[in-house]
């Protein structure tokens, strides 16, 4: 009996002491910090053309007016407007733009609404505003289409479906006058940062909000009409100075 007892006694103290050993052994969790960084400077490089229609992807136009202007701050792609070929009449016409054509991001022949493209990789913030001239009447050579005027309908700027950016305002409708800036779309400080596309209609057609639809050029009757191709210059001009538009009216 004795015996038990003693060994049980020292089986105990045995354990006690291999807890006491394993606890002394212990020791607290270690720690450290180290950083993650990144920079970011502005981006000089033309920014290739987007589908107006879904700006998430790529768009091949069949015939860009010319290449897109440098970075940072740059206008990419603005569609030049074909109101096709028309019968002289001596009534008022009007006449609509055609739509865009080109390839999508599966190299497929897609036609979009006519569009103009911006893209703000300063990094500043600071907003920008853009605008438009047409520098001449349409003429034929020394001949003139007196009294005919392009206006622009439904415009709407769009971005990238997961941008962050803040929305600029786009001018819904203007009407060009020769010589004197048109307000496209305006972006403030903290506005517009990255690619943006100002389009003109959706991409339905035959409605009044389509793209077909949302260019025209009126022609009055009375204005003599030669027979050949009349044209313009429409200039495109974007400044990192959104109040410029202020004195547009």
């Amino acid at each position: 009996m004795n015996k038990t007892i003693l060994f049980s006694s020292v089986a105990i103290s045995t354990l006690l002491l291999s807890q006491s050993v394993i606890a002394a052994d212990t020791v607290a969790p270690a720690q450290y910090t180290s950083k993650a960084s990144v920079t970011f400077t502005t981006n000089t490089d033309p920014t290739n053309p987007v589908d107006p229609t879904n700006p998430d992807n790529p768009y091949v136009p069949d015939t860009p007016a010319q290449p897109g202007t440098a970075g940072p701050l740059s206008i990419d792609f603005a569609s030049s407007l074909d109101f096709g070929s028309q019968k002289i009449t001596s009534t008022n016409e009007t006449y609509y733009a055609a739509l865009t054509s080109g390839k999508d991001s599966t190299g497929a022949a897609k036609s979009v609404p006519n569009y103009v493209q911006v893209t703000d990789n300063t990094g500043s913030d600071q907003g920008w505003s853009l605008n438009v001239t047409q520098m001449d009447d349409l003429k034929n050579g020394t001949n003139a289409l007196n009294g005919a005027q392009i206006a622009f309908t439904n415009g709407t700027a769009v971005t990238a479906s997961a941008s962050d950016a803040g929305l600029p305002s786009a001018a819904t409708g203007f009407t060009l006058t020769k010589g004197a800036a048109s307000i496209v779309t305006t972006a403030q400080a903290n506005q517009g940062e990255g690619t943006w596309v100002t389009r003109y209609g959706d991409a339905t057609t035959g409605a009044t909000t389509s793209g077909d639809k949302a260019i025209t050029l009126t022609v009055p009757g009375a204005t003599t009409k030669r027979a050949g191709q009349y044209s313009t210059t429409l200039q495109w001009n974007l400044t990192q100075t959104p109040a410029a538009n202020a004195a547009i009216k």
